[in-house]
C-alpha cells in the first residue's frame, strides 16, 4: 500500500512520477464472460470515484493518483448469512510491475444503521483504519479480502504491510479484520505514529501482470464454512467462530462490496462479476439418456458407439432478486458426435406447460451449439407472467465406432446479462460395440422323435455391449418364435422348446433350425444346425388271442401283435416278464413300411406262478429307434384236482354164511383246489359201463352179477349211500386248499355179500366226478 506523502521534497519527484506514467497507454487485456447490466446490484457511494461502463465492468478506481474507489451492494441485493451462497468475480490491475499503487478490497460488513462506506485512500486502500492514528480504525464489523499493489514497509511508506512476503515486488492477497483495533500494532518512530495491520494467510501474487484475477467466495452455511478460491487454485478457510464474533454477531444481513484506492502511485484497478449471490439462483444440468437402451447414462459411465444418445441440456429458474434477463448459451460436445437430422429441439417451460420447436442442424457446429442464433436475443427466465422458468435445449445422434476411446466431456455455459452459471461437467466413455456370440450347448441332442411331446434346444450368448438381445428362431427359414434377453451381465443361456404340435408338423428327415441375436446397435450373429425327426416303431396293439378263455397254469399264454414303422428296413422286438431281463422275441421285416403288421407269440406258464403277471413289449426299428412300450397284465389261474387219486382196488374174500358188509381198502382219495377264486366242490362216484362194452355194475366173466346196491359207501357218521349207476355224492365241501374222502375207522368203502352169489371174479368201473359248485 502507498500513502499519500506530505512532505514538499518529495512532491515533484511524486509529480514527475506522474506525468511520466501518464504517457504509457496500452489496451487492457479483455475481461472473461461477465454480467452486464449492473442495475440494482450495487450502487456507487457518494465521493467514490468508482465507475461502471456500459458493459458491466466496473472501474473502482482509474489509473490515476489519489483516487478513492467505492462501490456497494444496495438494500435490495445484501448477503444473507443464514443461507448458503457462492460468489464470482474477476479483478484487473492492469500490466505495470513498477510505480503501482495501491489496491482494493472486497469487504463484508454487518448491516447497521450507520455502515461506512469507504475510509482512506493510499495504504488504507479505502477499508483500513489511518495510518498515523492509533485509534483509528477501518470498516467496522467487517471481514476484507485485501489485494495489495504496493508493499507499505518503510517510515515514509507507512507500515501496515509488515512480516509480508516481498517477493512479487511485495503484491500479495490476504484477509484482515479491518474494525478491530486488536488487529492494529501501533508504535512511535521517526517523530511519527507507526502502524502495522495483521494480514491473514498471505499469499505472494504478482497482481499487475496483465490478466484477471479470478476470486470465488463460497459460504456453506449447514457446514459453517466459509472460503476463498484465487484462480481455481489457491484456497483460504476463514475460521467461523471469527467471522461470527467479528461481524455475524452484529447481523447476519451483509452489506458486500469493493473499495479502493490510489495514493502516489496508481492503477487502473477493475472488476467484473459472474455469479452475484442470490440475485438469479438456477439450476443447470447436463443429462444424457440412451434411447437404444431406454435408460439415463450415469456421469462418467459407458455409451456404446453406435447407440442413439439424447443431450439434455436443461437449467431451471428457481428464484432470486431479479429475472434472469437475455440468456445465451454455449454448449460443447464432441465433433465426432453424428447428430440424428432434424433432432435438434428447444423446449421452454411456462406455467408448468412445455412448449417445444425445432432448430435447425446447422447451430451443431463441430460439437459446439450456440443458442439463440447470433443476433437473436436470449429469453428471459422468471417465475411470473410468461416468462418461461425452465429451458432444455436437446439433440439425438451417436458416436462412430472409429471414435476413440477417450472420455468425452459435455459442457454448457449460461450468459445471461445479470448471471453467468455453468452446469457440471458431464462424463461418457466411449465404447466400441461388439457383435454378439452364439454357441449351441455341447450336449445338444439334435435328433427329434415322432412321440415327443416337446424338444427342447439350448445355448448360450455373449453380448459385450450388454444391454439386451433380440434372438430370433427360425425351422426351415420359417420364424417360429421371437424373444427379447437381457444381456446387461455380458452373458447368459437361451432356450427354445418345439412343442408337441410342432414336432407332429414336422415331416422325417432333417431340417435346418437357425438362431439369430441382434444387439442394441443392430449387430447380429448367426447359428444353425440340422434337426432330423426320426419315426419311432408303434406297437399298436398288444392283446391275447381270446381274452375271454382263462389260462389255467401249464398252458400257453398266447398273445398277439400289432405294428407298424413309416422307414425301417426291421424291427426286432422285445418283452421283459414281471420286470425281469429282456428277452428277445425275434426280428420282423418291415415289408410294408406305413402300414399295421401282426404276429403271434405264445409264452409258456409252466414256470409260471399263479395269479397275475405283467408282460411288457417293445420294440427297437433297424436305425436303433426305440418304441413306447406296450403293457399287457395276464392271469394264470390254477385248477380243482386229485392231489391223491383213487386206484383199482382188489377184495379177496369168501362168501360169508350169511349176508354182511366188507370194507375195501381203496388208496387215500385226496383233492386239491389251486384256483384263484375258490367255490364249493364236490365229488360224486357212480358206477359206468366199462371199456369193453360190459355194463355198469359188478360182472363176472361167467355172466353173473352182484345186486345194484351191493358196493356201499359209509360216512362217519355211520350213513350209508350206495355207489350204483345213478351215482352219490361221497363230500361237498366250501373253499379248501386241500380235502379228502373220509375212510378213517367204520368210514369207507363196503361191498355187501350174501352166502348165495357165486363165487367168482367180478369187476365194475367206478367214476369218479370232481364238480365245481357255485
Amino acid at each position: 500500500m502507498k500513502r499519500a506523502t506530505k512532505w514538499l521534497a518529495c512532491l515533484g519527484f511524486v509529480l514527475g512520477s506522474v506525468t511520466a506514467s501518464g504517457i504509457k497507454v496500452q489496451a487492457a487485456a479483455e475481461p472473461p464472460a461477465h454480467i452486464k447490466k449492473m442495475d440494482g446490484i450495487f450502487e456507487i457511494k457518494e465521493g467514490s470515484t468508482s465507475s461502471v461502463d456500459e458493459n458491466g465492468i466496473v472501474t473502482i478506481t482509474p489509473n490515476t493518483s489519489n483516487s478513492i474507489g467505492s462501490i456497494w451492494s444496495t438494500n435490495n441485493n445484501l448477503l444473507d448469512f443464514t443461507k448458503s451462497f457462492h460468489l464470482s468475480t474477476y479483478l484487473y490491475f492492469g500490466e505495470n510491475v513498477a510505480n503501482v499503487g495501491d489496491g482494493m478490497a472486497l469487504v463484508f460488513q454487518a448491516v447497521t444503521d450507520s455502515p461506512t462506506w469507504f475510509t482512506s485512500n493510499a495504504s488504507s486502500i479505502g477499508y483500513l483504519g489511518e495510518q498515523r492514528n492509533e485509534n483509528s480504525v477501518g470498516i467496522l464489523n467487517s471481514l476484507a479480502i485485501e489485494f495489495d499493489l504496493f508493499s507499505n514497509i518503510t517510515d515514509s511508506d507507512g507500515w501496515f504491510d509488515q512480516n509480508l512476503p516481498t517477493t512479487n515486488k511485495g503484491q500479495h492477497i490476504a484477509y484482515t479484520w479491518p474494525g478491530d483495533l486488536t488487529e492494529y500494532t501501533s508504535w512511535w518512530a521517526w517523530f511519527n505514529t507507526q502502524r502495522a495491520i495483521a494480514h491473514h494467510d498471505p499469499l505472494s501474487y504478482l497482481l499487475t501482470d496483465d490478466k484477471w484475477i479470478r476470486l470465488d467466495v463460497d459460504w456453506d452455511v449447514e457446514s459453517k464454512q466459509f472460503q476463498y478460491v484465487i484462480d481455481n487454485s489457491t484456497v483460504v478457510n476463514v475460521p467461523y467462530e471469527e467471522l461470527y464474533n467479528r461481524v455475524l454477531a452484529t447481523n447476519t444481513q451483509v452489506y458486500w462490496g469493493f473499495t479502493g484506492s490510489t495514493g502516489t502511485y496508481a492503477a487502473p484497478q477493475k472488476v467484473v462479476f459472474q455469479e452475484v449471490p442470490n440475485l438469479v439462483e438456477v439450476d443447470p444440468k447436463i443429462e444424457v439418456y440412451n434411447e437404444t437402451r431406454t435408460q439415463a447414462v450415469l456421469d462418467g459411465g459407458e455409451v456404446h458407439t453406435n447407440e442413439t444418445l439424447r443431450f439434455d441440456y436443461s437449467v431451471e429458474y428457481l428464484g432470486g432478486k431479479q429475472n434472469w434477463e437475455k440468456v445465451k448459451a454455449i454448449f460443447t460436445g464432441d465433433p465426432n458426435f453424428v447428430l440424428e437430422p432434424g433432432s435438434i429441439t428447444a423446449t421452454a417451460f411456462i406455467g408448468g406447460q412445455a412448449q417445444s420447436y425445432p432448430l435447425d442442424d446447422s447451430i451443431l457446429v463441430d460439437g459446439i451449439l450456440n443458442f439463440p442464433m447470433e443476433g437473436v436475443t436470449g429469453p428471459t427466465l422468471g417465475l411470473e407472467g410468461n416468462l418461461p422458468s425452465k429451458m432444455v435445449i436437446s439433440y439425438k445422434g451417436h458416436f462412430t465406432s472409429d471414435i476413440s476411446s477417450d472420455p468425452v466431456t459435455l459442457t454448457s455455459q449460461y450468459n445471461g446479462e445479470n448471471a453467468l452459471v455453468s452446469a457440471p461437467e458431464f462424463t461418457m466413455n466411449p465404447v466400441a460395440n461388439v457383435a454378439p456370440k452364439l454357441a449351441f450347448s455341447e450336449d445338444q441332442d439334435w435328433q427329434v422323435l415322432d412321440t415327443d411331446k416337446e424338444k427342447v434346444i439350448s445355448g448360450t450368448f455373449e453380448d459385450l455391449s450388454k444391454g439386451s438381445l433380440n434372438l430370433e428362431y427360425y425351422l426351415d427359414e420359417e420364424q417360429i418364435h421371437q424373444e427379447k434377453v437381457d444381456s446387461s451381465t455380458g452373458s447368459g443361456a437361451w432356450s427354445l422348446e418345439l412343442s408337441a404340435e410342432q414336432i407332429a408338423a414336422l415331416a422325417s428327415g432333417e431340417h435346418e433350425f437357425k438362431v439369430t441375436a441382434t444387439n442394441l446397435v443392430s449387430q447380429s450373429a448367426t447359428i444353425q444346425s440340422v434337426l432330423t425327426k426320426k419315426n419311432v416303431p408303434v406297437i399298436e396293439n398288444f392283446s391275447l388271442v381270446n381274452e375271454a378263455e382263462t389260462i389255467f397254469k401249464g398252458g400257453d399264454a398266447n398273445f398277439q401283435v400289432t405294428w407298424r414303422d413309416e422307414d425301417s428296413n426291421h424291427v426286432q422286438f422285445f418283452y421283459q416278464l414281471d420286470g425281469g431281463e429282456p428277452v428277445e422275441l425275434g426280428t420282423k421285416e418291415n415289408s410294408a413300411p406305413g402300414s399295421s403288421q401282426n404276429f403271434e407269440w405264445s409264452l409258456s406258464t409252466n414256470e409260471l406262478a399263479i395269479g397275475e403277471h405283467d408282460v411288457v413289449l417293445y420294440a427297437i426299428d433297424s436305425e436303433g429307434i426305440t418304441s413306447q412300450k406296450a403293457h399287457l397284465t395276464f392271469l394264470v389261474d390254477g385248477k380243482v384236482s386229485f392231489s391223491a387219486a383213487p386206484q383199482d382196488f382188489t377184495l379177496e374174500t369168501a362168501l360169508p354164511e350169511k349176508k354182511m358188509k366188507v370194507k375195501t381198502a381203496l388208496s387215500p382219495i385226496q383233492i386239491e383246489d389251486k384256483r384263484i377264486q375258490k367255490s364249493n366242490i364236490a365229488l360224486r362216484a357212480r358206477l359206468v359201463d366199462s371199456a369193453d362194452g360190459t355194463k355198469a355194475g359188478f360182472n363176472s366173466a361167467a355172466g353173473h352179477k352182484l345186486p345194484s346196491d351191493a358196493f356201499i359207501y359209509q360216512n362217519g357218521a355211520h350213513e350209508q349211500s350206495v355207489i350204483d349207476e345213478v351215482g352219490i355224492e361221497l363230500l361237498q365241501t366250501d373253499s379248501q386248499e386241500i380235502t379228502q374222502v373220509d375212510q378213517a375207522g367204520e368210514a369207507g368203502f363196503y361191498l355187501e355179500l350174501a352166502p348165495w352169489l357165486h363165487a367168482e371174479t367180478y369187476q365194475a368201473t367206478i367214476e369218479w366226478q370232481l364238480i365245481e359248485a357255485p
